[in-house]
């Protein structure tokens, strides 16, 4: 665990170490990059769908092996038969210097029917983290999300530790896209594909907050759900 347990005293002074250069001099945040785009809901008020749809089947979950190591798995939560994620969005928690750093706290997946909004959106998203911001939505150009890549910081020893920054996804029409997200860490291998139809539900690894004194991490890891 390391960091953890640690007073923010001791935080400031990690993140001051030659060690630990690197963090204070890196970008905030990530820019937009490659093939996605950032658009609100096409003007339609999207509907959370908040676990009302978790019967529905699946038929393969599809993960990463580099998610961090705190935390538990939540809840599930799934987009309405025949909805699929197209786009999604972050919440982060950008840097802050010489503090608790959590970096990616929530990603949320904006599911739509037959890649057409006149349907509908509806949001799902598992649990959260507290801290950050939202960000824009970042849709796949066409298709739907099929695959996966995790950004993760290693653990710190008795620096801060930040787990889960960034998550990039492709698209089943072959686009990579990927939004903001933090700083720190390397992204891992792809998932596994889903080959029909495309990811459908969400269940995040959450690292809860544990007050004052003590390093939090937020989202560690995540895995999607595959239907046809």
């Amino acid at each position: 665990m390391g960091y953890k347990g640690q007073s923010t005293e001791t935080s400031a002074v990690a993140h001051t170490t030659s060690s630990s250069c690197y963090k204070m001099q890196a970008i905030p945040v990530l820019l937009l990059v490659g093939l996605a785009y950032v658009s609100p809901v096409f003007g339609k008020a999207e509907v959370s769908a908040n676990g009302t749809f978790t019967n529905r089947n699946y038929y393969k979950s599809i993960n990463v092996t580099n998610g961090g190591p705190w935390g538990t798995w939540t809840w599930l939560d799934m987009c309405p038969e025949r909805y699929y994620a197209m786009g999604y969005s972050v919440k982060v928690e950008e840097y802050g210097g010489a503090s608790d750093d959590t970096a990616l706290n929530g990603i949320r997946l904006f599911c739509i029917k037959n890649n057409s909004t006149r349907h509908g959106v509806y949001t799902v998203e598992s649990d959260s983290g507290k801290f950050g911001q939202w960000s824009g939505i970042t849709w796949c150009p066409t298709g739907f999300l099929t695959s996966f890549q995790l950004k993760v910081e290693v653990p710190q020893g008795i620096l801060d530790d930040t787990a889960a920054n960034s998550i990039k996804f492709r698209c089943s029409s072959g686009a990579i896209i990927e939004g903001t997200g933090g700083s720190f860490g390397d992204y891992g291998g792809w998932s596994k594909t889903c080959t029909k139809g495309g990811i459908c539900g969400i269940e995040t690894k959450q690292d809860p907050y544990h007050g004052s004194f003590t390093d939090d991490t937020a989202l560690n890891d995540v895995r999607f759900f595959c239907c046809d």
